[in-house]
């Protein structure tokens, strides 16, 4: 169960990375300033249409409770160019490694993901799950409609185009798209020209602006309503805070193409002390690093893809869970699938109610606590 649960977290992540690094190209005008190359490589137009994606997230922990975890997502994609609107073709390898005490908490995992021109498939503990022809055109189209529907309105550009049109989605405030993401990056060095995939990059490096990052994502959760619940808004700043000074290092290197300034490589470090929490002496824990490390290679390249033989029905793994998808999300047709309002194991689809065995949260009793222990009866 644990397994299969790891797999779709991995495979909602690792499905639109197709269309997340078609977003990533740039212009072709080159330039040596860091902060334009960097600017350039997150606000344009041009895509990558075909190459092989490597995904890395490491997370490792010095002390009593020494460990490590690796999760790892890898394999080409290809999109489209002449269908906009087609899902593209992945052929995705997703693991998940664990040492020390991390191990007893996830342990292993191998499966994958495969997307073809008319199928979609799931590897998991060795069985390959197919979702069925007829199920895959129900889903593209869908993706269409929600497309066609996208094109009667004004074409969201940038950053804070994009930004202002999901949060109005959720019933939010784009005001609150109003800050510049630019910001978030500081420190910035040209660290000149090397090969990373194949290609010729340009070598950016910096530091991530923490606190710039964090207000800045707080005031997008807490303009969409309900978003944070019944805590106030001043203590979720605090607590930001306090993770803000948990952290002493922040770097990140970023690696656009010199060719056409289209994002080749990004890799994100952060060293952390976790005695710096209240509490956190109890974790075990005496420093802390994660680094997530994302790389594009063989761009351009054409890819093949091919159909798993003996694939079984993939209901067989919505068995797994009751018959429903995890937190209730909908295909359409897909068996087990549900409505807002209908049920899932152990609750209801959000929007249809609470589900049994949440507790409430008492703001005043997260204010006042200085341990993890007490943090955790704050919300039992």
């Amino acid at each position: 169960m644990n397994r299969s649960k790891t797999l779709l977290a991995a495979m909602a992540l690792a499905l639109p990375v197709p269309v997340a690094i078609a977003g990533c190209g740039g212009d072709d005008e080159s330039s040596d300033d860091p902060a334009e190359l960097l600017e350039q490589a997150f606000n344009n137009d041009t895509v990558i249409e075909s190459g092989v994606i490597d995904l890395t997230f490491d997370l490792t922990a010095e002390g009593e409770m020494a460990g490590s975890l690796t999760a790892a997502v890898t394999g080409p994609f290809q999109t489209d160019p002449e269908d906009p609107e087609s899902m593209g073709q992945v052929d995705l390898d997703v693991s998940v490694t664990a040492e020390g005490s991390a191990a007893e908490d996830f342990g292993g995992f191998e499966g994958g993901l495969i997307v073809t021109e008319d199928n979609l498939f799931v590897e998991t503990d060795g069985t390959t799950y197919e979702l069925g022809e007829e199920q895959f055109t129900a889903l593209e189209e869908q993706a269409a409609a929600q497309a066609e529907t996208a094109e009667g309105e004004e074409a969201a550009g940038g950053f804070r185009e994009q930004c202002e049109t999901a949060i109005e989605a959720q019933g939010g405030d784009p005001a609150a798209c109003d800050f510049d993401v630019t910001a978030w990056f500081g420190e910035l060095t040209n660290e000149g020209t090397e090969d990373l995939g194949g290609s010729d990059v340009t070598h950016i490096a910096g530091q991530l602006q923490l606190e710039t990052v964090l207000t800045d994502l707080f005031g997008l959760i807490s303009s969409i309503p309900g978003a944070t619940g019944d805590i106030p808004p001043e203590l979720i700043q605090g607590q930001l805070d306090t993770v803000t000074s948990a952290i002493s290092d922040a770097s990140f290197d970023a690696y656009p193409a010199t060719e056409d300034q289209t994002l080749r490589g990004l890799d994100f470090n952060l060293a952390l002390d976790p005695t710096a929490v209240p509490g956190g002496e109890a974790a075990g824990i005496d420093s802390a690093a994660i680094a997530l490390t994302y790389e594009v290679s063989d761009v351009g390249s054409e890819q093949t893809f091919e159909a798993p033989a003996d694939a079984e029905p993939i209901e067989g793994l919505f068995e797994q869970f009751g018959g429903s998808i995890p937190g209730g999300g909908a295909l359409p047709g897909l068996p087990g699938a549900t409505e807002p309002g209908g049920t899932v194991p152990g609750g209801e689809v959000p929007g249809g109610g609470a589900v049994p065995g949440a507790g409430e949260i008492d703001p005043v009793c997260l204010q006042e606590a200085t341990t993890a222990e007490e943090i955790q009866a704050c919300i039992e």
